[in-house]
């Protein structure tokens, strides 16, 4: 199987991350002999250029362009069997592109997972307000805000704080004192739109591949204001739980698969040193192999092809 995990950047690296620790547990339990037979995955930075982010484009045209022909691209490059768009911010454009219309059943994204987890969590606890972090595409889009709505969920229960150049931060800070102030900045902002007298409990939604890599920090900076009693969603792990049932089910479909797994980084671009050293820092504890799959970047022009 060819697995594509891509993103706006390097925060679905934390599902590639997530997945390669959920196959190994697999393998190690003895659920399964070979639970990646013959499985490639390959991880597609889907930014065109180190100083030409998805959140600094022009607009919702630009950006529909940039990630259309980079998938195109990827298609010819890699012929995937499956796409996973491991990004909040490229997820809202999926419905709009037609790349999507085109290859309906090959590629997804996390936004689905993200609404899910949320969902179930607003309606598993009445009393519960979720405060969404995510960038400022995702939260300007009114993705889940709107879903939600249509789901029967109050306005009042639904915070959304936009943390404008928080991914590229914890990017490029490997010490982490930086973006602990940032971090405490946003969530100070997100808490002063509570509602007086509010002493229900508090759902913190991860709406950024890129904000799982510091969740200890969000749950340090809630602490620090005074609330404790917090539930952090983090939908890369369930993202990754469903990478890995996908894996699986395609291994039982095709027993003459050999027992390997691959990985591999590409990007249109070198990836700054600052960037290596804290996002291996980052991803070592959870999985070497795709620390180093990121330290060996392939870099690959060809994904900007015309």
């Amino acid at each position: 199987m060819n697995l594509v995990i891509t993103d706006s950047g390097l925060g679905g690296l934390s599902v590639c991350a997530q997945l390669m620790h959920l196959l190994k547990e697999s393998a190690g339990s003895g659920n399964s002999a070979n639970p990646a037979d013959g499985l490639k995955i390959s991880y597609i930075n889907a930014v065109p250029a180190n100083e030409r982010g998805y959140n600094s484009m022009s607009g919702k045209a630009e950006q529909i362009a940039v990630f259309e022909k980079i998938l195109r691209n990827t298609k010819k490059l890699i012929k995937p069997n499956y796409i996973f768009v491991a990004c909040g911010t490229l997820s809202v454009l999926l419905k709009d592109m037609p790349f999507k219309r085109d290859h309906k059943h090959l590629i997804e994204g996390i936004l689905p997972i993200g609404f899910k987890l949320l969902l179930e969590s607003l309606h598993q606890n009445k009393r519960a307000t979720a405060l969404i972090f995510g960038t400022p595409t995702t939260i300007n889009a009114n993705t889940f805000q709107d879903e939600l709505f249509q789901h029967g969920i109050e306005q009042s229960r639904i915070i959304t704080q936009a943390c404008p150049e928080l991914a590229t931060q914890i990017s490029n800070d490997p010490e982490g004192s930086f973006v602990t102030a940032r971090i405490r900045h946003w969530v100070q902002q997100a808490l002063s739109q509570l509602t007086a007298g509010n002493s229900g409990p508090l759902l913190v939604f991860l709406g950024c591949t890129h904000y799982a890599y510091r969740e200890k920090l969000f749950r340090k900076s809630f602490m620090q204001e005074g609330y404790s009693q917090i539930s952090i969603l983090n939908p890369n792990l369930v993202a990754a739980d469903s990478l890995r049932k996908i894996v699986q089910q395609d291994q039982g479909a095709d027993k003459n698969q050999s027992p390997d797994i691959s990985l591999e980084f590409l990007s249109p671009y070198a990836i700054p040193e600052d960037e290596i050293i804290t996002l291996s820092q980052l991803l070592k504890p959870v999985s070497v192999e795709t620390a180093a799959a990121f330290q060996n970047a392939r870099i690959s022009p060809e994904l900007l092809a015309e």
